[in-house]
């Protein structure tokens, strides 16, 4: 899941592969890659993944990859798969701060969108990492098609650059007619309240926020001046907090849809949480530690009880239950741990490890509250 060594960052890797395409589909132009990275190999740079939708539901990583998709395959739902695998993953991985997941979802579904509905392009491009060092979760998105400033000019904006594009298009409600024009306008605030980076870049012009700061550039190389491109690139901190309700205040906020939390729903509002569905295995502590983050994140987004259910799991190993579960127990308490979360259809050999678990952290705790 981490970002490996070696590898290359979304904002570099996703562009270069698919201009690679690009110029050999349009222009006949054949590249010689000396050395096949085997990082580059396994991300899809040769050849992008180009999966159904059934297949992406089926992800538990999506990180390092490059995917192509297209207005076809979204009429089976395409690209909310992509973002639900995206945000699944990071779920598993580390406890994220309030609103992150939710600001995710809003950011990776219009950013894709964008491309789908204004770029007059068939298909677009997506990669995203996790870099687990800094907490920062980095995500590109790229098209071949007719650039930002091509799809406003004939709209009533009528911008007079290419520059002038593309701070149009970070306004609210600005667009070509066919949306609601918030998109990038909701992508931008979200960045700037998680103090993110951003950059769009669309024909000879960029437009980069960092650290709270606008920087234009307006000399960028193009491919051909009938497909100027764009590259929408940002990354989060996923430990730091966002207020999505100041975030998106002029659009009355955003309830982030995860259909995975949604089927969880019970009638009686409880979360029920099928611990083997969710789990990649029962013996490992890394296997462990995916629960108990992904349980967490639920919770904060959630704000509701859950219910864990043991049912078909009919054996653990004390190291997957201690950083499963034992650890969520001191990490927010024991008392917030019985008000919370339900345990059920554990049987007795899981339910003795777990009171072992919880006893031998308990007993930890106080001893190294004595030394």
């Amino acid at each position: 899941m981490d970002c490996a060594k070696g590898s290359i960052f979304p904002d570099a890797c996703l562009p270069i592969s698919i201009l690679i395409k690009f110029y050999h589909s349009t222009f006949d132009i054949e590249f010689i890659v000396t050395n096949e990275d085997s990082y580059l190999s396994k991300c899809g740079f040769f050849n992008p993944f180009d999966l159904e939708t059934e297949k992406i539901k089926t992800l538990r990583n999506p990180m390092d990859k490059i995917f192509v998709f297209s207005e076809e395959k979204e009429r089976e739902g395409q690209v909310s798969s992509l973002v639900q695998a995206y945000i699944d993953c990071l779920s598993r991985t580390t406890k994220c701060g309030k609103d992150v997941l939710n600001g995710l979802i809003w950011c990776i579904n219009e950013v894709m969108d964008n491309v789908l509905v204004h770029s007059q392009s068939k298909y677009g491009y997506v990669m995203a990492q996790y870099h687990k060092r800094k907490e920062v979760f980095a995500l590109c998105v790229y098209d071949c098609g007719i650039g930002i400033y091509n799809s406003l000019k004939c709209s009533s904006h009528k911008p007079a650059s290419e520059i002038d594009a593309l701070t149009l298009a970070i306004q609210e409600g600005i667009g070509d007619g066919k949306g609601q024009g918030n998109g990038l306008y909701g992508l931008f605030e979200i960045v700037k309240e998680n103090n993110g980076r951003l950059v769009i870049s669309s024909g000879y012009s960029t437009l980069m926020l960092r650290k709270n700061e606008l920087i234009k550039f307006e000399n960028d190389v193009i491919v051909s001046e009938q497909y100027p491109c764009t590259t929408v690139d940002f990354q989060l901190d996923l430990s730091k907090d966002i207020d999505l309700k100041t975030s998106l205040r002029n659009l009355n906020g955003f309830d982030g849809f995860d259909i995975r939390i949604d089927d969880m729903w019970q009638d009686d509002d409880v979360l029920r949480y099928d611990v083997f569905k969710q789990s990649s295995g029962t013996g490992t502590r890394i296997a462990g530690a995916e629960l108990r983050n992904d349980v967490l994140n639920i919770l904060q987004r959630a704000q509701s009880p859950i219910i864990l259910d043991f049912v078909n799991v009919q054996a653990c190993s004390s190291s997957f239950i201690d950083e499963f579960l034992a650890k969520m127990v001191i990490e927010i308490g024991f008392l917030q741990f019985n008000k919370l979360i339900r345990i059920k259809n554990m049987n007795s050999l899981v339910s003795h490890l777990f009171d072992r678990s919880v006893a031998l952290r308990f007993h930890q705790n106080v001893n190294d509250g004595l030394n």
